[in-house]
């Protein structure tokens, strides 16, 4: 009878989550997420801090936990009155107003979650002591939050997430506690609070970002309000096993489950296949039973368990193809180990990956020792980085390309900046504001990128030299003397109001047109001067996918940099979470320049686009649809490293004895 009572328990569990019998309603308790606007300083801030109070909205709505977002500075006691919890995404500087009335509520027994907060009286009506921010040196951040073992929360044990900055809290006194501390680059623990509790709430020294390791942050926005408010764990324990199996294009688990296996059979990895659906199976059931147990956090897990598994099977059953690029690119100079090179490229080589395009070297500095350029801080504290990566990377089979900034002046030291601006060479906006970029017009400016790109090619056994912010900053650039002494000489007369009479037609399509060539003439200069000194570097760039709006906006015209043999690839920035645009863009730019022409980019944890292993796999698939030769994938991290690559190694970068 127990037995019997047991099935059906879980049979009715099942048919309710499937949606064939109603559903108990759940009261989603009243959680606040304060949105910034004047707790924050300037425009920017607050652009910067809605977006996150939209991420941390989205996803709480995915656990079907649905918070009241509340503006700060439209915060009142009645709104406050019945909340439980208020959650400050990223709200640095409260105003005198919002702080009293947090205070009455917490007064009232409401807690608080802040991230990142840079108020001292906050920190001290929660029983904390705020400390002093810190930036990272030498390209060094904070990698990961570790959780402590012994806290008795149901929390993640480690949140991977690269912090170039923070500001930690500590405990005021014995009833507050440090519960996780950060890691360094290497995983080693740091002195630094990542998270701190008390009676009052939660405190976590940076904002919660959107570079991946997603579901553990999701489980850590869980843990913290299921500390306070229990009720949020059975919401989102039914929501996570009713989701669960629902990745990608497939849309329940029993649909998941029949497509994988029609893709693994006659697959090399069928065996193994088979035997992780019969694991997500027992999983998913287990899952159904700890939920009907009440046993909620278990049966979070048990669901995450589900996908994780499933995960693991789509990416067996992928097909790799011979000779594809798979390119990464790394934008610390210093790489994913700094000060290890090799460690970096076995990483790498052990993953499949082809190709590293690292940045080392810009307008106002380079990461190697130059006689064109400043030493960077971290060439100067570690050494030459390109001799170093270098030498590790063909080790271990690897090309690197040299990923070359052009015109963009960021970080270069502040004396040369001057020397620019004193010169006239910077890039200035139709309203006469000088930015800090090169002029593209200018020959000086021509000579300084092409003398330090000659340095390298000749220095150093590059495999490639490659391209980026090869173009104009917008189209409100550039509109300096020479530009206008350029462009009337271009036309053949004098422009009689510069800019006004170039910001609209006639004209304006005949400045579009100049400006385009302005930029065409640097790539078609680096390239004769990168084959004049070493014939087999490959020279490619970085561009904007969506052509032909590119070259209006921002000059930057790469199909014809490739069809007039300027450049041997192009790497299109398509940076998007829907397949069907990506596929979209990659059929176009395939059209434009030739099958084997173009290595589409993929924001894995770009701004634009954070992708999981299932979509990062499914946009390579619609590439290979369209005849790329291959992809490089943006960019190089802890969750390239631990969760993308290693999926990508099971099928589509698959070595010959790794299908079995």
């Amino acid at each position: 009878m127990a037995k019997r009572f047991r099935i059906l328990l879980v049979l009715g569990m099942a048919l309710r989550l499937a949606g064939q019998t109603p559903a108990a309603a759940s009261v989603t308790p009243a959680i606040i997420l304060l949105r910034a606007t004047s707790s924050v300083p300037n425009d920017a801030e607050r652009n910067y801090a809605q977006a996150l109070t939209r991420r941390l909205s989205r996803w709480l709505n995915s656990m079907d936990i649905t918070p009241t977002v509340v503006d700060d500075d439209q915060l009142t006691p009645q709104t406050v009155r019945e909340a439980q919890v208020i959650i400050l995404g990223y709200n640095p500087q409260p105003q005198p107003r919002t702080l009293a009335i947090l205070k009455s509520h917490l007064k009232l027994g409401g807690k608080l979650i802040v991230f990142y907060g840079a108020d001292p009286t906050l920190a001290q009506l929660m029983g904390f002591k705020l400390g002093n921010y810190l930036a990272a040196a030498d390209n060094q951040g904070w990698s990961a939050m570790r959780f402590s073992e012994t806290s008795g929360l149901a929390m993640p044990a480690r949140v991977q997430q690269e912090s170039r900055n923070i500001r930690p809290v500590y405990p005021a006194d014995e009833k507050a506690k440090v519960i996780a501390v950060w890691e360094d680059s290497l995983g080693r623990p740091t002195p630094e609070p990542a998270c701190v509790q008390g009676p009052a709430g939660f405190w976590v020294s940076h904002v919660l970002l959107d570079d991946g390791d997603t579901e553990n942050k999701k489980h850590l926005l869980l843990g913290m309000l299921g500390t306070f408010v229990p009720s949020v764990w059975r919401t989102a324990a039914e929501a996570y096993v009713r989701n669960s199996g629902r990745i990608g294009r497939f849309t329940s688990l029993e649909d998941a489950v029949r497509k994988i296996q029609q893709e693994a059979d006659g697959h090399p990895s069928d065996r193994r296949v088979t035997a992780l659906l019969t694991q997500i199976r027992a999983a998913r059931a287990e899952a159904e039973e700890l939920l009907a147990k009440q046993r909620y956090p278990q049966a979070v897990q048990m669901a995450k368990t589900v996908n994780r598994y499933l995960v693991e099977a789509y990416a067996a059953t992928q097909k790799p193809v011979a000779g594809e690029v798979c390119g990464v690119w790394e934008h610390d100079p210093a790489g994913l180990y700094p000060g290890n090179w090799d460690q970096t490229c076995a990483v790498l080589k052990a993953h499949g990956v082809t190709d590293l395009f690292v940045n080392m070297l810009w307008p106002g500095f380079a990461d190697y020792p130059s006689e064109r350029l400043p030493a960077s801080a971290t060439c100067r504290e570690r050494g030459d980085q390109l001799a170093q990566c270098l030498a590790a990377a063909h080790k271990n089979g690897l090309r690197v390309h040299l990923w070359k900034v052009c015109w963009r002046l960021d970080g270069a030291p502040q004396e040369l900046l001057q020397k620019f601006k004193d010169a006239g060479r910077l890039q200035m906006t139709d309203s006469g504001q000088t930015l800090n970029w090169l002029c593209p017009s200018n020959l000086e400016n021509l000579r300084w990128e092409k003398d330090a790109v000659r340095e390298a090619v000749s220095r150093y056994d590059l495999d490639g030299i490659h391209l980026d912010y090869v173009r104009y900053r917008d189209g409100r650039a550039c509109y300096c003397p020479v530009c206008r002494a350029d462009f009337e000489a271009y036309l053949g007369r004098k422009v009689r109001n510069w800019p006004a009479d170039v910001m609209k037609a006639p004209l304006r399509s005949e400045y579009l047109r100049w400006r385009a060539t302005r930029i065409t003439r640097y790539v078609r200069d680096i390239s004769k001067l990168v084959r004049d000194v070493k014939p087999t570097v490959r020279v490619s760039a970085a561009v904007y996918g969506k052509y032909p709006s590119c070259v209006d906006g921002v000059g930057q015209d790469w199909p014809a940099w490739v069809k007039n043999g300027y450049l041997d690839f192009v790497c299109p920035m398509n940076y998007t979470t829907d397949n069907d645009a990506f596929a979209a863009l990659v059929r176009n730019q395939v059209a434009l320049v030739g099958r084997r022409r173009v290595l589409p980019g993929i924001g894995v944890t770009a701004t634009e686009s954070q992708l999981d292993p299932v979509a990062v796999i499914e946009q390579i698939n619609e590439l290979h649809r369209a005849g790329a030769g291959g992809f490089v994938l943006f960019e190089l991290n802890r969750t390239l490293e631990h969760e993308v690559l290693p999926m990508l190694r099971l099928g589509i970068l698959a070595a010959p004895a790794d299908t079995r």
